[in-house]
């Protein structure tokens, strides 16, 4: 009971801050009311600076390497977590349960809930997206962080996806050691 308290909790700070970060900047200022020339009138920014379609490409492309990686990181995410628990020798007698878990930062949520570890790692990664769009409109110097943002990112979500491929071969190796049998394990729900 405590633990679904703080998981909801932490979930709530975490829509918070993402609600945070999709809020529109606020109004600049308005033109007076009653102006009797248009020449008075405040000067308004041009707002973001116009890009070069090539940077623009560039942004548009580091973007959806990110989607691209995060995509296939969270369908193995959700493949490993439904990995079968009960390892049977090629005969079909018991050798062993073994749970699949989440290990990375999102665990905390729920170790053996697909949902809740693709939700909360999406979250983030929309969050990390919404921010480097903000870093990119800065322009200037601000638009490296914003690439460096979305692809560190990104190659971290591939490098973790890589790691869930190579998961089926640890846990057969995991097992065999754990109880010394030497041929095909098959698993079963």
């Amino acid at each position: 009971m405590y633990l679904t308290r703080i998981r909801a909790g932490l979930f709530g700070v975490l829509l918070l801050l993402a609600s945070g970060l999709t809020t529109p900047l606020p109004a600049i200022s308005q033109a007076p009311l009653f102006s009797s020339s248009e020449d008075e009138l405040p000067a308004v920014p041009d707002g973001p600076r116009k890009l070069t379609k090539k940077v623009d490409f560039v942004f548009r492309a580091s973007e959806f390497y990110f989607a691209g990686s995060t995509a296939f990181d969270m369908t193995t995410t959700v493949q490993g977590l439904g990995h079968p628990t009960t390892a049977l020798k090629n005969d079909g007698t018991f050798l062993t349960h073994y749970y699949v878990v989440e290990k990375g930062w999102a665990g905390v949520f729920g170790k053996r809930d697909p949902f809740t570890a693709v939700a909360m790692n999406v979250l983030l990664n929309e969050g990390i997206d919404r921010f480097s769009r903000k870093l990119y409109t800065r322009g200037g110097r601000w638009r490296v962080l914003a690439y460096g943002t979305v692809l560190a990112k990104g190659t971290l979500n591939a490098i973790a996806a890589g790691n869930n491929i190579r998961q089926d071969e640890r846990i057969d190796q995991q097992v065999r050691m754990a109880t010394g049998y030497k041929g095909l394990i098959r698993w079963a729900k």
